[in-house]
């Protein structure tokens, strides 16, 4: 259980993700987010706002369900990421949004990890016709994936009254020290620490080379950046 005073219990109905492939069907098939099946559950999260868990606009919060839920990915059974957005004020101070304005912006997140699991699915297509043609690459080729998610549309069990929108991702470690920066959204060039591990030069190097392929095969149209995680 978790204990702080900032923990509250949520009423959810989840919504998972799916993990899309690349086709030349899916460029015409929007994913139907309101469509998906929906499956009930309790989670319980910690509202405390943690300085190195808040980016430019979401907070992130340690959660979990309460009891078990079928229908989900088994990635969900244990810990989970709680994912809330908010607006930086006039005044330099910050508030959540609520309503359709919470709903839209939690949804803009979900259409850019659906596009980028697409396009990195794209990316191995095209390795694995390079590799047939010219056989495997020194070093190897490290096989990356983005974190599962779900929608969650919830209601406090306090005040049922409420709506609030969450997106739920799966837990990646255990504190945010070990996750790694490996291109931020300003350069198309690695940003890890010249001391980092080998591995992780690796595949920021890796990352780079994902983005050029995604940039010529889309005919310059789209490619994914800011990378991180473990």
């Amino acid at each position: 259980m978790l204990t702080t005073s900032l923990v509250h219990k949520f009423n959810i109905s989840f919504r998972v993700i799916p993990v899309r492939e690349w086709s030349k069907e899916v460029l015409s098939n929007k994913l139907d987010i309101l469509n998906l099946p929906r499956v009930q559950g309790e989670i319980e999260v910690d509202l405390t706002v943690s300085k190195h868990l808040t980016g430019t606009f979401k907070t992130a919060h340690h959660g979990r369900l309460s009891s078990p839920v079928t229908g989900i990915p088994a990635c969900f059974d244990q810990k989970i990421c709680v994912k809330q957005t908010y607006k930086l004020n006039a005044n330099g101070t910050k508030s959540r949004f609520r309503g359709d304005a919470d709903y839209e912006k939690i949804v803009q997140e979900i259409i850019c990890l659906d596009w980028a699991t697409i396009l990195l699915d794209l990316t191995y297509i095209f390795i694995e016709g390079a590799v047939v043609e010219h056989g495997e690459p020194p070093g190897g080729i490290p096989r990356l994936c983005f974190v599962r998610a779900m929608l969650a549309e919830g209601t406090p069990t306090v005040d049922p009254q409420e709506k609030k929108y969450f997106l739920i991702e799966e837990w990646m470690g255990d504190a945010a020290e070990t996750f790694t920066k490996y291109i931020n959204n300003g350069h198309p060039e690695s940003c890890v620490q010249a001391d980092a591990p080998a591995e992780a030069h690796q595949i920021a190097e890796f990352l780079c080379f994902v983005q050029h392929v995604q940039y010529n095969q889309t005919g310059g149209l789209a490619f994914t950046s800011d990378y991180q995680g473990l």
